[in-house]
């Protein structure tokens, strides 16, 4: 029995339509019929009811297609952890990520990582931090790397509370904070854990606006095509400030505000001790 019959068969299955198939698997649709006619014939039965050129899947069909998608999920995993074999991984690990830590220290936590763990896989998956808790208890991943807590019993340290720093373009720098947040627009991140407390220390200017945009690195690059001003955390705009991009400020008014990472997990392992150690190597 050739696998491409069950691919073919799988999608045949959901379509109820060999036209629909073909173009789905990128093969013709008379590729699609003998695939079905050989597959019929090695199981001894018909999967689907025809009725001209149309089909529909049989009872046969329904059963067959469940074990049909057991059969490749075994295989491609099978293959997936053969191909990590082949290239040397013995050890492999799920990281759930907000993007805003993706975007800034996440490249140097899997360097250091990779110097103390060189045959474990990494593989990252970029959620929300609201996400991260309930991925790490469910499975799904095996460390978080989050900018909230989680609610759910996990096992989490806090890797760093980081000071918020105002940024302006680069045009812009010879205005002094207080005439930006008076004058500029502020573009903020409404899911911040930590916006709130900015607000009210914003209350004090009382002629300020502000956008709200979702994503770190977009309010970043807003920011230097001069839309506006924003507030964030200091590992996100250093490399940018360094290649003189952004203009930053620190501001007293602002330095009892922190924007925390948290590292979460449900089991502690050799990896997470590695990566533990990999993350506190960056953060300090």
């Amino acid at each position: 029995m050739e696998t491409e019959w069950l691919r073919t068969f799988i999608v045949a299955a959901q379509t109820e339509n060999f036209r629909e198939t073909a173009e789905k698997r990128f093969i013709t649709q008379s590729t699609v019929t003998k695939h079905i006619q050989h597959l019929e014939r090695a199981l001894q039965t018909p999967l689907f009811d025809r009725q001209g050129k149309q089909v529909t899947l049989n009872r046969q069909g329904a059963y067959f297609s469940q074990q049909a998608q057991k059969i490749l999920s075994a295989l491609d995993e099978g293959l997936h952890q053969m191909d990590s074999f082949v290239k040397g991984y013995t050890a492999k690990l799920t990281l759930g990520v907000a993007p805003q830590i993706a975007n800034s220290t996440l490249p140097a936590i899997l360097t250091a990582f990779r110097c103390r763990k060189p045959t474990t896989q990494v593989v990252i998956e970029l959620l929300k931090s609201n996400e991260i808790g309930e991925a790490v208890f469910t499975g799904v991943i095996d460390i978080g790397l989050s900018k909230l807590t989680s609610t759910r019993e996990l096992h989490t340290v806090m890797l760093a509370q980081e000071p918020l720093h105002l940024i302006a373009p680069i045009a812009k720098k010879e205005l002094d904070a207080f005439t930006l947040l008076q004058q500029e627009t502020l573009l903020t991140h409404e899911y911040a854990p930590y916006w709130e407390d900015v607000q009210q220390v914003l209350q004090q200017f009382a002629s300020h606006q502000t956008m709200h945009i979702n994503q770190t690195e977009v309010i970043k690059h807003f920011v230097k095509h001069g839309l506006g001003i924003a507030l964030l955390p200091k590992s996100v705009i250093e490399a940018d400030c360094q290649q003189h991009l952004l203009h930053s400020y620190s501001l007293k008014e602002f330095s009892h505000i922190v924007s925390d990472t948290y590292l979460l997990t449900k089991y502690v392992s050799a990896e997470y001790d590695a990566f533990l150690e990999a993350c506190n190597s960056v953060y300090g």
